[in-house]
C-alpha cells in the first residue's frame, strides 16, 4: 500500500493514450505549491494597493504642508515689509495716524446699519411653493437642493431664483450661482439643485443662515425667506 501511487492519463485524438504514474507525496507538493503561489500572489497585490494608497496619501499630505509653507512664506514676507514701514515711521506720527485711523473706523462703525425686515421679511404671493430646502457645506464648496412647486395649476410659471448668506451680525452677501442651475419653467414640480463655493473672505462660522429669493417672469420677488443653517444642513 506504501507503493500506490496515481494515474494520470493524457488523450489525443491523433495519439496513443500516455500514462503517468505520480507519487501522492508529489502530488501534494504540487497542490501545496500551488496554493502557496496563490496567496503570495494574493499577498503581492494587497501590499501593492496598500502601498500605492498610502503614496497617494503622503503626496496629497505633501502638497498640503507644501501649501502652507508658501502662505507661511507670504505672510511672514508681508510681515517683515510692515515691520520695514514701521521702522521708517516717527513714533510720535505712527501714534498720531493709529488714533485717527481708529477713530474714523468708530465712525463708521455707528454709521453701519442693518435693516433686519429686509433680510427675514418673508414674501408669499402663492404662486410657488418651498420645501426641503437642504444645504451642505464641505470646505469652502456648497450645495443647495429644494423642492419648487407650482401652486398656480392653470398655467405655468417662469422664474429665476437667487440665494444669499446672511452673516451672524445681519448683513446680507448674495452667492455667486450658476444662472442657469436656478431659473425654471414648471407646470407643477421640479428638483432644484446647485452647487457653488463660498465668497471670499467668508467662512461657516461667520454665518446665520440662507435666504432664498425667487423672482416671477416680470422679475418681481414672488417668494423669499430666510432659512437658518442649523434648521437647513445637512
Amino acid at each position: 500500500m506504501n507503493d500506490s501511487k496515481y494515474s494520470v492519463l493524457f488523450m489525443r485524438d491523433d495519439r496513443d493514450v500516455t500514462r503517468y504514474r505520480v507519487s501522492p507525496f508529489w502530488l501534494k507538493m504540487f497542490i501545496f505549491t500551488q496554493v502557496f503561489l496563490f496567496l503570495c500572489a494574493a499577498g503581492g497585490i494587497y501590499m501593492g494597493v496598500r502601498g500605492f494608497k498610502v503614496n497617494a496619501d503622503l503626496q496629497s499630505e505633501n502638497k498640503g504642508l507644501e501649501q502652507r509653507l508658501v502662505d507661511a512664506e507670504v505672510r511672514l514676507e508681508r510681515l517683515g515689509n510692515m515691520e520695514k514701514i514701521l521702522q521708517s515711521y516717527d513714533p510720535a506720527e505712527l501714534q498720531s495716524l493709529l488714533s485717527s485711523a481708529t477713530s474714523e473706523l468708530e465712525e463708521e462703525k455707528e454709521q453701519i446699519t442693518v435693516d433686519l425686515n429686509k433680510i427675514f421679511t418673508r414674501v408669499d404671493t402663492q404662486q410657488v411653493g418651498v420645501e426641503n430646502l437642504q444645504a451642505r457645506i464641505a470646505g469652502r464648496k456648497v450645495s443647495v437642493s429644494f423642492e419648487l412647486n407650482n401652486l398656480q395649476a392653470s398655467k405655468a410659471v417662469v422664474g429665476q431664483a437667487a440665494l444669499s448668506f446672511v452673516k451672524k451680525g445681519g448683513e446680507s452677501v448674495s452667492a455667486k450661482t450658476n444662472r442657469s442651475d436656478l431659473s425654471f419653467q414648471i407646470q407643477r414640480f421640479k428638483r432644484i439643485q446647485t452647487t457653488f463655493l463660498l465668497p471670499d473672505g467668508l467662512e461657516q462660522k461667520d454665518l446665520f443662515g440662507l435666504r432664498l429669493e425667487i423672482k416671477g417672469k416680470g422679475g418681481d420677488v414672488i417668494f423669499a425667506e430666510t432659512y437658518p443653517f442649523y434648521h437647513i444642513l445637512a
